[in-house]
């Protein structure tokens, strides 16, 4: 018997504070509800359930965000329903006004009713909005851009690294560059076919390709494949005094076949077939400068696809678009008819400060500008014809060849730093550009029409005198049989589209899921659904007997344009719900999972506090026995 050490009591007290812990813990995670309150509870569950803790919470927004998706097509279909109920109206008033019982003044009642309507079209467009974010766009992709066979839209934006040395830049899933295989007739031949008017038309055209080959040599050399069939269609656009041509065109898809389509339309009612043989050298040459315009447009629909495709992602500017054209043409009256070069400083300005709202004319001059400003920087600061197209033509072949947008293309061949800061500088008219102007405006000397075809002095009766004649280009060919031509590739190409979510952007994302992942994100386009893109550049007019029978066709085209659209917002709404339910049912079962790792089984855990509180009395009641043993040495001292 010893009394130095109380070896039981020591053990009884060990036991006791073990028991004591397990209790302590037991009694944490019966108050808690969890069975894992700290990392040392168990360190690999805890990292698994803050894993999905954070799956669940995200999981959970990505399901509100689907919402937001519902309500965003919620409110499309809304206003693309008042819309369609407009174009019913509009359908309404031009069979009222192809009746032969009316007059051409009823007719004009009836057209005041048309334009409101159109009005209002716009106005839909322009007002319709979510979280103070436009729903249609005016930059978004062009209903006519739904129009394949399949639903899908063939997107031609390709992965970084890719590059394109042919026309339409298609590749295969390899890389590999496909090349057009045939041409296609699409619509019925016009009754012009034959005649020397659609010859005239066909001829001016090869020679207008032929010269912007030679005016634009790097960016055909980049990007151009012989014989592009384009189709031409001789019809009353919008009567005298409107749109003069048209030139167009879009994707489609046939059995297993991409189709790019091309047709060109010129206004009879300003350039009349019947009157064809009596027009003067001037008439024709301005008619040629309209056809060198149009193919402009063809050729840069081909060689800068990227920029120009209905719902391109980073679309050109309508200023760079019709100013470049009208580089080919010449200004057509537009500036000339506007400023001269006794013009002030403050009339040039007020002339500059319109870039956007008169592309044709301020666009125009914006376009000749940039063209220099890319040509000074390599030390040609005259302003002449050859400099200013020797800029743009590095410019557009930077973008053909690099797939850069202009934006980038401004920031790496000028001293810009990108379109924004063009645009800007311009329209405020800076020293740079503001100098530029009136040594443009003295190189035209009052008299030239400023194109690129030659000297910026000669006139345009000079620059298109033998427009029909001469040399020919077989890259993109007129052909007066048909109205509309599908160049067809040999199997069907979807490019993925460039991310881009920022506000004014014709593509959002919702982001639905919890990782930065393409899988977790949904593509939600935005649409261009003013009158112009719905009726695909027609109008509404009923002034005319002969316009209200037109203007069925065009109701026509909005109608199916707006039911595409549509039918678009629907599909992806059905599938928003989906994605919903998706993500509701796995946040439930995830929860579960995370359940099970986590929580505490109240019951069993109730079993081992209650046995362990037993443990705790019956350790306390030994070590107070323990205590008491060492009180026998007390008798043997008695």
């Amino acid at each position: 018997m010893v009394v130095q050490h109380n070896l039981s009591g020591m053990n009884a007290n060990r036991q006791l504070n073990i028991t004591t812990g397990i209790t302590a813990k037991s009694s944490e995670k019966l108050s808690s509800g969890y069975k894992i309150n700290r990392a040392a509870d168990d360190a690999a569950g805890l990292a698994i359930s803050e894993k999905m803790r954070r799956q669940i919470r995200g999981l959970n927004q990505g399901s509100n965000n689907a919402q937001d998706g519902v309500s965003w097509c919620q409110i499309a279909d809304g206003a693309l329903d008042e819309v369609s109920n407009m174009l019913t109206r509009a359908k309404e008033l031009a069979v009222q006004a192809s009746n032969g019982t009316l007059t051409d003044n009823d007719r004009r009642y009836i057209n005041e009713e048309m334009m409101k309507l159109s009005n209002e079209i716009d106005r839909t467009h322009a007002s319709t909005t979510f979280n103070d974010i436009p729903i249609f766009t005016e930059d978004g992709y062009a209903p006519n851009s739904l129009r394949n066979a399949d639903g899908n839209t063939l997107n031609i934006n390709l992965p970084s690294g890719q590059s394109i040395s042919v026309s339409l830049g298609f590749v295969d899933s390899d890389g590999n560059i496909v090349t057009p295989a045939n041409s296609e007739a699409i619509g019925s031949a016009t009754s012009y076919a034959d005649s020397d008017y659609a010859r005239f038309i066909q001829n001016t055209a090869a020679s207008a390709v032929s010269k912007l080959s030679q005016t634009f040599p790097n960016l055909f050399a980049a990007a151009s494949s012989p014989n592009i069939q384009i189709g031409l269609d001789l019809s009353s656009i919008d009567g005298r005094g409107g749109t003069l041509a048209q030139a167009w065109f879009g994707f489609g898809t046939a059995g297993d076949s991409t189709i790019m389509n091309y047709w060109m339309k010129v206004d009879t009612a300003d350039y009349s077939a019947a009157n064809f043989a009596d027009m003067t050298a001037a008439e024709k040459a301005d008619l040629a400068a309209v056809i060198a315009h149009e193919m402009t447009h063809l050729v840069m629909d081909d060689t800068l696809t990227d920029g120009m495709a209905p719902g391109a992602v980073n679309p050109y500017p309508k200023w760079f678009k019709e100013g470049a054209a009208q580089t080919a043409s010449g200004d057509n009256g537009w500036l000339s008819n506007r400023l001269s070069k006794s013009s002030s400083d403050a009339d040039i300005k007020n002339y500059m400060s319109q870039l956007k709202s008169m592309e044709y004319g301020a666009g125009y001059l914006g376009t000749m500008y940039l063209g220099y400003a890319v040509s000074a920087k390599n030390g040609n600061t005259a302003v002449t014809s050859a400099n200013i197209a020797q800029g743009l033509d590095a410019l557009m072949t930077d973008m053909a060849r690099n797939r850069h947008t202009l934006n980038q293309a401004i920031a790496a061949l000028t001293d810009y730093s990108g379109q924004a800061d063009f645009e800007n500088k311009f329209s405020s008219a800076d020293a740079a550009s503001l100098s530029f102007a009136r040594d443009f405006l003295n190189a035209r000397n009052d008299t030239g029409a400023g194109a690129l075809f030659s000297s910026l002095d000669q006139s345009e009766s000079q620059v298109f005198a033998n427009a029909a004649g001469g040399a020919t280009n077989s890259s993109y060919f007129i052909n007066t049989d048909n109205t509309k031509y599908g160049n067809s590739y040999g199997a069907i190409y979807e490019f993925p589209q460039k991310d881009s979510g920022a506000a004014g952007a014709s593509l959002l994302y919702l982001q639905v899921g919890s990782e930065n992942t393409e899988e977790d994100r949904i593509p939600l386009k935005r649409y261009n659904i003013k009158m112009d893109s719905l009726t695909e550049g027609g109008t509404f007019d009923t002034t005319t007997l002969e316009n209200a029978l037109e203007t069925l066709e065009t109701i026509n085209v909005a109608a199916m344009n707006v039911s595409r659209v549509r039918s678009y917002y629907g599909a992806l709404q059905n599938r928003l719900e989906h994605t919903i339910k998706n993500l509701d049912n796995v946040v439930e079962n995830t929860t579960a999972s995370e359940s099970l790792i986590r929580d505490t089984d109240m019951a069993t855990e109730m079993v081992r506090y209650s046995n362990n509180n037993i443990l705790m009395q019956a350790g306390q009641s030994m070590l107070a026995q323990a205590n008491q043993t060492n009180q026998g040495v007390l008798s043997l001292l008695q």
